[in-house]
């Protein structure tokens, strides 16, 4: 035989209400359940048709794509991936970049451990895509702003980040621990 507990809240032996159900049987919680590695919230920016994203400079420049999160938890991981369809660089010219992170008031700097090639490589005359899958363990909830930064790592003359006419996008996942 099923058994059935009636009750219109859940409350600590101090006192305090942790859990409410309404007459419709909606459940209110008064604080986040997030297990361990559920999906706490995501952040995104995204552009279906850019304009082209380009640097003649030798050093590495910031790109203008900036996604930011405030996360919920000073111990979470955070997932940051971009992406474009289509990058691009003439022959004799090379695209190096890195992901860059700003954490709260802070300066913006490269995410620790960046290597020359943390976000992109292309060498030559080429139309490819360029992805980048990262990770980021908060240690506050200050707001973190991440961006990509990129340069022409041979010449000063023009490479394209984004092409114009393709998208991009720029996704910042909380994760909790």
């Amino acid at each position: 035989m099923a058994s059935e507990l009636h009750v219109d809240a859940i409350k600590h032996s101090g006192g305090t209400s942790a859990l409410t159900i309404d007459s419709s049987g909606n459940l209110t919680a008064s604080a986040n359940l997030h297990s361990v590695g559920s999906v706490v919230q995501v952040a995104r920016t995204y552009v279906a048709s850019s304009t082209h994203i380009s640097t003649a400079s030798t050093s590495l420049v910031a790109s203008g794509i900036q996604c930011s999160l405030t996360p919920k938890f000073s111990n979470s991981l955070i997932l940051v991936d971009f992406s474009t369809p289509m990058s691009h660089s003439n022959a004799g010219d090379k695209i190096f970049g890195k992901m860059y992170l700003k954490v709260g008031s802070a300066s913006i700097a490269a995410m620790s451990g960046a290597g020359a090639y943390h976000l992109a490589y292309t060498s030559g005359l080429q139309y490819q895509p360029t992805t980048f899958s990262g990770s980021y363990t908060a240690t506050s909830t200050d707001t973190l702003m991440f961006e990509p930064y990129f340069e022409n790592g041979q010449q000063a003359v023009a490479v394209y980040l984004v092409h114009s006419s393709s998208s991009y996008s720029l996704t910042v996942t909380e994760i909790a621990q």
